[in-house]
Order: C-alpha cells, then sequence, then structure tokens
C-alpha cells in the first residue's frame, strides 16, 4: 500500500472509526509529514524571496544570511537552523511568526533554541515599536 495514499474509510461520522482505522491514519500522515517536511519548510524560504519592503536584502536573504552568520559565529547545527527558519512564519502568521517558527522547530530543538525562536520577534521590536505608537 502507497504510505501517501491509504484505504478509504467507509465510514462518514468519525465516531464510527475502529482503533485499526485511526490507527493506520495516523502513521500514515506522520510518515507522510516526516517524508515532506523538509520539502515544505524549504519551500516556506523560497517564498520569502522578492519583496525587500525597504530593507536591502528580502527575507529569504536575511535567513540565509542569519544561517550563515551562525554558522560563522560557532555555533551548533540546531542553532543554525534555528536561525534559517526563525522568519518562516512571516509567510503564513505575520502577526505572530515568532510563535509560528517556534512551533515548528520545537519538536526538534531544545528548550532554548525554541524560547529564543519564540521571542525574537520582540528582540526585533525593540529597534521600531516606538516609532510605531
Amino acid at each position: 500500500m502507497d504510505p501517501t495514499s491509504p484505504r478509504t474509510f467507509t465510514w462518514v461520522d468519525m465516531v464510527d472509526g475502529a482503533a485499526d482505522d485511526y490507527i493506520e491514519s495516523v502513521a500514515t500522515f506522520t510518515r507522510h509529514v516526516h517524508d515532506t517536511l523538509t520539502d515544505h519548510l524549504f519551500g516556506l524560504l523560497r517564498s520569502m524571496q522578492g519583496p525587500r519592503f525597504g530593507y536591502q536584502v528580502d527575507r529569504y536573504r536575511h535567513s540565509i544570511q542569519s544561517a550563515t552568520r551562525t554558522l560563522r559565529n560557532g555555533e551548533d547545527t540546531e542553532m543554525v537552523v534555528a536561525a534559517l527558519l526563525h522568519d518562516v512564519g512571516d509567510v503564513v502568521a505575520p502577526a505572530n511568526h515568532s510563535a509560528l517558527a517556534a512551533a515548528i522547530i520545537k519538536p526538534y530543538v531544545s528548550d532554548r533554541t525554541h524560547w529564543i525562536i519564540r521571542h525574537h520577534g520582540v528582540f526585533q521590536g525593540y529597534y521600531y515599536f516606538h516609532h510605531l505608537g
């Protein structure tokens, strides 16, 4: 059976699903997400190419620069990847992009790294929140 195309359940109401149905469905979904996560994350990164909103670089290049600077600073792989992904939430949740990026990486990083990504929007806001009123 193709793991991305499980059998179609005959029931319509979730209350009618059997334990085996849910075990199969969750396992199939989990495998699919695991197998495609990197592609989706790189897709989010690529979608940040283009508009610069007045800055010298677009958000994609900013993410690449952040990861490069983190690597050159001698940080571990976890922090380099976190730096690369820190703004991916901008694409779908600009009002809480830090929280979304942190939620995406949480299962894979330490509490410290998660906290840094979760709160980076506050730190960047230090430079401009007072201008917005």
